[in-house]
């Protein structure tokens, strides 16, 4: 079973979601992310309130790029499928997707917390790379490297709600600094990142300075003029399911 690497549970919940008699349809956000596949404009993390479909739309992301799944049928129905590069990229990529809110396990600290997560993507990296030579005492960004060293598969990282341990107590400010670390080692100019997208409620900058995760460009309710009309309803939107 897959953990994090092209999981299937997460692109099930999506699937849930597209038969409800209230879904609104906003795949058209996978024709911008296609565009910057391979890009130095990898990196996107986006920031908003609750509830404006931010886990969602991560889920669709990991729906559509996923080896892991044949989601043609459920995508030829969707308005991404009337884009360029709908072909392209569907169901093409290694995705790893994590929601930083649901941990593996219980735990009380914050190396707890990390290891639970790391230890269990090796085991995913392991199982689908049985061929390669994979030391679990690396750190996770060296096994990366090995990999695509040894093999050439890349990667998309789809990491949902990165801000959690920001509005959990029981983190430290050291454990924040640290986790800030471990994002950067892990995604920073990394050969095997095809695609890195985040989403969070807190501000990526207000926390993120100097050598940290700032290859991020961050789009917030306020500066957002790219990919606004993803998350939460339009006017349009609103009429529509008003009338419906």
């Amino acid at each position: 079973m897959s953990y994090f690497l092209n999981n299937i549970m997460p692109i099930n919940q999506f699937t849930k979601t597209t038969k409800e008699k209230y879904f609104v349809d906003k795949s058209e956000l996978i024709e911008h992310m296609n565009k910057l596949i391979g890009t130095a404009s990898q990196y996107v993390c986006i920031t908003r309130p609750r509830r404006f479909g931010k886990t969602l739309n991560a889920m669709m992301l990991a729906s559509y790029y996923s080896k892991n799944a044949d989601f043609k049928k459920l995508f030829d129905n969707l308005k991404i499928s009337k884009c360029k590069s709908y072909l392209q990229h569907l169901n093409k990529h290694n995705v790893i997707f994590i929601t930083w809110c649901n941990p593996t396990k219980e735990y009380k600290t914050f190396n707890e917390y990390m290891n639970g997560f790391v230890s269990q993507l090796i085991l995913d990296l392991k199982e689908k790379f049985p061929n390669t030579q994979i030391n679990a005492n690396d750190t996770l960004g060296k096994i990366f490297d090995d990999i695509y060293i040894q093999t050439g598969e890349s990667f998309i990282f789809i990491l949902d709600e990165w801000d959690y341990i920001f509005n959990n107590n029981l983190f430290a400010s050291e454990d924040k600094e640290e986790f800030l670390e471990f994002l950067r080692k892990l995604l920073k100019d990394k050969p095997y990142v095809e695609l890195a997208y985040m989403t969070g409620v807190l501000p990526i900058a207000k926390y993120s300075s100097g050598s940290s995760i700032n290859m991020f460009r961050e789009y917030n309710i306020l500066n957002d003029k790219k990919y606004y009309k993803y998350f939460g309803f339009t006017i349009k939107e609103t009429e529509n399911l008003c009338k419906k």
